[in-house]
This record gives C-alpha cells, structure tokens and sequence, in this order.
C-alpha cells in the first residue's frame, strides 16, 4: 500500500498556478519569492536572527551523557569541508531551511561509516515515494540513501512529497504589501510632484504647449523642489485631484504593523528585528531571551540533533547536543551567586564552574 495517496495532492511553489493575477493581486500586485523575499527588511532581519543564532551554538559529541573532546565529528562539525567552515554551512542551511522551506547537506563517509565531509547542496532535491532522494551533480542523476543526506525543514508540510514550505510562501501577502509600500515610498520620494492634480487655463493649448506646461510643473515641483510653494501666472489654476497625500496613508503604521505580523510569525519579539523596544526594561529583555530560545530556537535545534544522528554508523549510541548554555546566562552576579550556590552545594565542582564561564 502506497501511503502517500492517502494525503490530499497539494502544491505550494505556486498556490494560484492557474490564475496569476489574483496571485499578484493577494500578494499587493508584487512578484514574491525566496529572492525577492530577502528585499523585505523585517523578513530577513528574522531569518538572519535566527540563521546566526543557531550557527555560533557549538555542538558537542557525546556519549553516555559525557562530552567526547577532540573527537572527529566534533572536529567536522567545525570543519564541515575544505571550502566552508562550520559557521557558514550551518548559518547558511539554517537560512536555506526558514526561506526556501528545505536545506539538504550531503554526506560523504569514511570506510568505517563516519562521516568525513559535510556538502551543503541546492534545494532542487527529490524525494522518491521508495524513500531515497534524487539530485543532479555534475549534470548526472544520482540517487541518495536517507542516511546520507541531512534534511533539515519547516514545521509547514507539503504532505505530497514531505518537503517543508518555506516562510516567503507562508509570508507572501504580509512581504507583497511592504515591497509595494516600499516601491510606492520610493516613486514617492523620487519622482513626487506635490501637488498633485489638474492644471487648467483660460486659454486653449495645442498638444505641445500642453506638454511644455505639464513638464515645467512637474520639473519645478519634483526631486529637490518637491513640496515647495507653487506660484501660478494670471489665468492658470490648479485643481487637486488627489485624495490622500504620503502622510494620509499613515507607512509608518503600515510598516510597524507588518514587522509585527512578521515577527510573530517567527515566533520572535518584534524589538529583535529593530521595532520600538523603548518599553522593555532589562529583567523583561532576559525572560523575552528565554522565550526566544524556548519557542524559537529549541524546535530547530531538536531537529538539528536528530539529523546529526546520520552522522555515525547505525550501531553506535554516540549523538550530539547543542551547547545553549549561553543564551541563558543572566548578568554577572546572578551567574557568579548561581554557581556559588552549585559549588557549595557539591553539585558542581570549582574547575567545572570555571570551565563554564570560561575561565580555564
């Protein structure tokens, strides 16, 4: 039995394919996609948030609950191949996952079955419905055993063929409406004539002397003339047409109510992405970091971890774990009293405390 017919056939690379325009209309008449995302500043500012913070974790290999320093894997996961380090591979499949909704890192192992070099590759992957994935390298098609490729994605499933939905498809409409706010900000800016409206004679023009008016308006009332005090020869009268001027259309509101939208939908606090943050105060900044890495961070990690298991054979109990122990420190003398408390306590000995706050 083929368990894949039991989900409803669904596509999401283009959810009107066969009616484009009111795929631009819901999208505030602009073309989003994974690039055209990014030019929104709120939606990249969260997927660069999220993508660093998740890279400069280090990664520890373990086993029975103890740390393994200096071995291999842990070695790799610095080193992942000669032309990446380990920062880059992971912040970068880290972005690849939350934008485009998959990012796949093949590996390459040993004779023994350990991993010996960590390959991040283009999303354009299949995944078979006998399990195994299908790509293209150097222009021949290969097939990849599932234990071979780390397959990381969003917690938005295309049940036809188990792939993540990326957060430019999730986002479309919040991402059209400021990239066409922010075209319209820029024609604004650039090429506004204010006022606008009809200009009306007591005379008749020919086409020409029309145009010779409408240019020599425009030209005294755009770029750096733009808003400035309109004087009007005997005869000449102006009419505005315009029903709402720049302020009328409130951006700043629009673009405030957007980043929040954005944000929350990262699960993020909208000051990490540069909101108004002059109501936090220091003791709500530290909980809010908490909360960042409880429902932010920690269901990312967990897949992370899981994926890392394909890093060694089969047969071995050996894993890895994030090491978050930073992005829950306190100030100073919280940290200094914690671990007071934890050496007096003989729950932690004075070289592990030192070790935790760097001080070996």
């Amino acid at each position: 039995m083929n368990l894949l017919k039991l989900f409803r056939k669904r596509s999401f690379d283009n959810p009107w394919k066969d009616n484009l325009n009111r795929y631009r209309l819901e999208n505030a008449g602009q073309d989003v996609n994974c690039e055209t995302a990014l030019l929104c500043p709120p939606y990249s500012s969260s997927i660069n948030l999220i993508s660093t913070s998740i890279a400069k974790l280090s990664k520890h290999v373990l086993i029975d609950g103890k740390r393994i320093e200096g071995h291999n894997i842990e070695n790799l996961l610095k080193y992942p191949n000669p032309f990446m380090d380990g920062y880059t591979l992971f912040q970068q499949a880290e972005k690849k996952r939350l934008n485009e909704g998959n990012a796949y890192i093949l590996i390459d192992r040993d004779n023994q079955g350990y991993a010996k070099n960590l390959w991040l590759i283009n999303s354009d992957v299949r995944l078979e419905k006998d399990g195994f994935y299908k790509m293209n390298i150097n222009g021949s098609q290969q097939v990849i055993h599932p234990n071979d490729i780390i397959h990381i994605k969003t917690n938005q499933m295309d049940l036809e063929n188990f792939k993540g939905i990326g957060y430019s498809t999730i986002l479309r409409r919040q991402i059209g409406l400021w990239l066409a706010a922010q075209s319209y900000q820029a024609t604004y800016f650039a090429n506004g004539s204010k006022p606008n409206g009809i200009i009306t004679l007591n005379t008749e023009l020919n086409e020409e002397m029309r145009n010779k008016v409408r240019d020599a308006w425009e030209d005294n009332h755009k770029g750096e003339n733009k808003n400035k005090v309109a004087v009007m020869p005997k005869g000449m009268e102006f009419k505005e047409t315009s029903t709402s001027s720049f302020n009328d259309l409130q951006m700043k509101d629009i673009f405030n109510e957007l980043t929040k939208q954005i944000a929350s939908v990262f699960n993020l606090s909208p000051y990490m992405i540069g909101h108004d943050g002059t109501s936090n105060t220091y003791s709500n900044i530290e909980s809010q970091n908490i909360q960042y890495l409880q429902q932010t961070l920690m269901p990312l990690i967990i897949s992370w971890e899981q994926q890392f298991t394909k890093l060694f054979p089969s047969s071995t109990n050996i894993y890895i774990k994030f090491n978050y122990e930073s992005l829950l420190r306190a100030d100073s003398l919280s940290r200094a009293n914690r671990l007071k408390i934890l050496v007096d306590s003989e729950i932690m000995t004075h070289e592990e405390a030192r070790a935790m706050e760097g001080l070996n």
